[in-house]
């Protein structure tokens, strides 16, 4: 099997991901003459990045269920009035969307601001997600928070904020147990149980469904992970920076470029290096590099990340 490298590219407005796109049978466009013998991914992904031209995405099953972007503009604007966006996407059809809010957060000497991010996906590789979590079918009244440090681009995912506290996520980080989650040591009011697929997602309920999240996140205001960041920025990495790097687990290449982005930041801060810059090079390599990563592997990467340089810093 061939592995496609690719580079994400970057865009500032909806329209550049606000494509048309749709489902149809895969029969429609082959020749008349072509047989389908194959009883399954039979549904074409087919969208239309400019006017006459088409792309197939992806080819899957009759129930699957597609979200376009467009859907999620209308959520948004009929939620949030303003904001700004920073949005990551590639040719294959893969979209990280960081909607920005104007809400300062002071992170050590540095200041970041609120975000949402949603990541979505026409090639059905990657699953829908609001703040790096799946589709769920039941309720929460916590969500996470996640920042946009402006320095970089950056967007960072609030990966500690299914904690209820700093010391509870303290606790989870000094029981050995990374990178899975001991749910036990989780707040309940925060989890969120049963996965729902992409398959027969009923569109009126998930629309629904993402304007009770939004609101979860407007009104929240707390965050552990900004705790957690903010601690990273008082501790100093170990001398063997570049070491560290590969520990965390991204490929040796992107932790070549993190070491060159670190070095870079430290120049333009004028300071020495903390594990905030390291995370934020990591974060930095891993969204902005070439790579054969999805967007959803890429942030698997960044969650590990923070979590093993947190567990450093206390």
């Amino acid at each position: 099997m061939t592995i496609v490298s690719t580079s994400l590219e970057r865009a500032s407005q909806w329209d550049q991901i606000c494509f048309p796109v749709h489902t149809l049978p895969l029969a429609q466009l082959l020749p008349a003459s072509y047989e389908l013998l194959a009883t399954d991914r039979q549904t074409a992904v087919v969208g239309e990045g400019e006017p006459g031209s088409f792309q197939v995405f992806a080819l899957q099953g009759k129930d699957y269920s597609l979200i376009p972007n467009t859907l999620l503009r209308e959520v948004v604007d009929s939620c949030i009035s303003d904001y700004k966006l920073d949005i990551h996407f590639s040719d294959r059809g893969e979209f990280s969307i960081a909607i920005i809010l104007p809400q300062p957060v002071r992170i050590g000497e540095e200041q970041v601001y609120k975000t949402l991010i949603l990541n979505n996906s026409y090639t059905g590789k990657t699953p829908f997600t609001i703040q790096g979590t799946t589709l769920k079918d039941e309720r929460t009244n916590k969500a996470r928070i996640s920042f946009y440090r402006q320095l970089c681009s950056n967007s960072l995912m609030g990966w500690a904020d299914d904690f209820s506290s700093l010391e509870q996520y303290q606790s989870w980080l000094g029981s050995g147990q990374m990178p899975k989650i001991n749910n036990s040591l989780v707040d309940p009011t925060s989890v969120v149980h049963k996965k729902i697929s992409h398959k027969k997602l009923d569109l009126s309920w998930f629309e629904q469904y993402l304007k009770e999240v939004i609101s979860s996140f407007l009104s929240q205001h707390t965050s552990v992970t900004a705790q957690v960041h903010s601690r990273l920025t008082q501790v100093s990495p170990p001398k063997q920076v570049q070491e560290l790097i590969v520990e965390t687990g991204i490929p040796k290449q992107l932790a070549k470029i993190a070491m060159e982005r670190l070095r870079k930041e430290e120049k333009i801060l004028k300071t020495e290096p903390t594990l905030w810059l390291v995370y934020n090079a990591i974060n930095y390599s891993l969204l902005n590099s070439r790579s054969s990563l999805t967007i959803g592997d890429r942030y698997e990467l960044d969650k590990k990340a923070l979590h093993h340089l947190a567990a450093l810093a206390f």
